[in-house]
Order: C-alpha cells, then sequence, then structure tokens
C-alpha cells in the first residue's frame, strides 16, 4: 500500500505539471493582453507595464520564470486587482465557495443515498416511483434553471430567503440547495443502481435465509459493498463542489472562487486564470488520489498489486 501511494503521488505531480503547462501556452495564446481589455492604453504605457511584469520576455523564459514560482507556492500579482496576489484573492475565495460546497455535499449525501436506498428496498413501488421522479428532474434541469426558480418563488412570491449575498445562515439556504440540487439526483440514482445490484447477489439471499432483520441486511452487509460506484463519483463531484459552481455563484453574487475566475477571463488577468485553474487542478487531482486511497479502506477485498 504504501509502495503504490508514493507511486501516485509521483503521477500527481506530473499530471499537475501538465496541468500548468498546457494552461499556460493556452492563456499565453489569447489574442490581445491583459492591459489590452479595457480600453486603449498609449503605446509607451503599454510597454513600460509590459516590461515591469515581464509579458515581453520570450515565452519560455516566462514559462521557466512562472514554473520556479509555483513550485514556491507564489501564483504572482493579479493584473486586474490592484496591490493584490493571486494567492489573497484564492485566500479571500476559496473559504466561501468552501462553505458553500461543504453545505451543499452534507445535503446531498444526506438526502441523495438514503433515496437511494429507500428506492432499492422498495423497488417498482411507489416510493421508488415517486423519488426517481424527482431524480430525473434533478438530472435534467440545469443549474442555471434551478436557481433563478429558487429565487422566484422562494425570495419573491414568499420572501423566506434573501436572494443574493452570502452574510448569514439565511443566505445560504437557497444556493445551498440549488447546487446540491443535480449532485443529490446523481447519487440517489447511483446508490439505487449499486443497491439493486447487491442487494440480488447470493450472499443476500443467504442472509435473509439465516433471519437477518432488513435494517441489518441492508446497512450491515450490502451498504458497504454498494459503495463503491459512489465513492467513484464523489471524488470528482466534491472537488467540483468545493471550488464553487460559476453559475451558482454568479447568480447569488457569492465572492467565491467562481466568481473571481469568470472575471479573471472577461479581464485576461493572466495569472488569476492560471492560478485559479493550476488551484483547481491541484483539488482534482488530490480528490482523485483520496477516492483511490479509500477503496481499500472501504472494500477490504480491494488489494494494491502487480
Amino acid at each position: 500500500m504504501f509502495k503504490y501511494t508514493v507511486k501516485r503521488f509521483f503521477s500527481m505531480v506530473v499530471v499537475i505539471w501538465i496541468v500548468i503547462t498546457v494552461t499556460f501556452l493556452l492563456v499565453h495564446s489569447i489574442p490581445g493582453g491583459p492591459f489590452t481589455a479595457e480600453k486603449k492604453l498609449p503605446d509607451a504605457v503599454l510597454k513600460n507595464l509590459e516590461a515591469r511584469y515581464h509579458l515581453n520576455d520570450p515565452l519560455y523564459v516566462q514559462y521557466g520564470d512562472y514554473l520556479k514560482n509555483v513550485v514556491q507556492g507564489d501564483f504572482g500579482p493579479s493584473f486586474k486587482y490592484e496591490d493584490r496576489t493571486v494567492n489573497q484573492i484564492i485566500e479571500d475565495g476559496f473559504p466561501v465557495s468552501a462553505e458553500l460546497g461543504l453545505l451543499s455535499i452534507l445535503l446531498a449525501v444526506i438526502v441523495g443515498i438514503p433515496a437511494g436506498i429507500v428506492c432499492a428496498v422498495w423497488h417498482n413501488k411507489f416510493p421508488d416511483y415517486f423519488t426517481m421522479f424527482f431524480a430525473v428532474i434533478g438530472v435534467s434541469v440545469p443549474s442555471f434553471i434551478v436557481a433563478p426558480t429558487l429565487v422566484y418563488f422562494f425570495a419573491y412570491k414568499l420572501p423566506f430567503f434573501p436572494a443574493a449575498m452570502w452574510e448569514g445562515p439565511e443566505y445560504m439556504v437557497l444556493p445551498t440547495i440549488a447546487l446540491a440540487f443535480g449532485p443529490t439526483a446523481m447519487l440517489a440514482r447511483l446508490t439505487r443502481s449499486s443497491m439493486l445490484e447487491i442487494l440480488s447477489q447470493d450472499y443476500i439471499r443467504t442472509a435473509r435465509a439465516k433471519g437477518l432483520s432488513r435494517l441489518s441486511i441492508i446497512y450491515k452487509h450490502a451498504l458497504k459493498n454498494a459503495l463503491i460506484p459512489i465513492i467513484t463519483f464523489m471524488g470528482p463531484m466534491i472537488f467540483g463542489i468545493l471550488t464553487g459552481s460559476f453559475v451558482i455563484e454568479q447568480i447569488f453574487a457569492i465572492p467565491g472562487l467562481g466568481r473571481y475566475f469568470v472575471t479573471s477571463i472577461f479581464n485576461r488577468d493572466y495569472t488569476a486564470i492560471l492560478g485559479l485553474t493550476i488551484f483547481d487542478g491541484c483539488l482534482l487531482v488530490f480528490a482523485n488520489f483520496i477516492v483511490d486511497i479509500a477503496y481499500g479502506l472501504v472494500d477490504p477485498r480491494i488489494k494494491v498489486s502487480k
């Protein structure tokens, strides 16, 4: 297990380096520059700005300097936000996105997995049909439809919650539900299909023949084995939710990473685009790494071998 963990760690480093390289080349292939996005500057001023931030250096020199800074944990200054670095933007935006993400993950797990278990236990009965009806809606309807619908009914027609901002517990309800809507439906469907497969296995029939209770069969014998595909899905899901949804944060005016990322793209803020992309990429790679390690912890039958 130790050798496998070390091997996966070095593969993570390679993947992150590829992400940095590809993102750097793509960003610098965009027409224009960070100082030509808003208004036309005099040529002398533009040259001075490019010289100050070393944008007039050859591309390979910029790449080497940037790679050296990234290894040291420095993503550089922001071209859009004066007197702020990309590290400060991440420090300000990530806690907000993480708070929204953790609440959404908690809601998705608490509702989605039990809903899938109920559907599997009462397969082809009313609870199954009722739950899967809403699950299909959750999978089919995108978040940019769910969020305005929630705002219209629960902030405008029935003013139970604020329509925007992130200033207290009451502000968290609507964006949390909107962000968790799709993942909850996916978890319910995935748990249902996985549980149905497990409940048809021979050892489950043997457990029933021994007279074990339904609750004991579900939670002690079936659920643990059904968690493998759920864990596989939850790795990227957790990454996507924790880094924040661009759409949700824009609709609800939440000052998270997604909002900064969209702004940096519009303003061609090279360092902000690179820093946020690399940060998100590292989180995704780390989430997949945790998923691989979790396989052996959840199911002892899974062993790492040559």
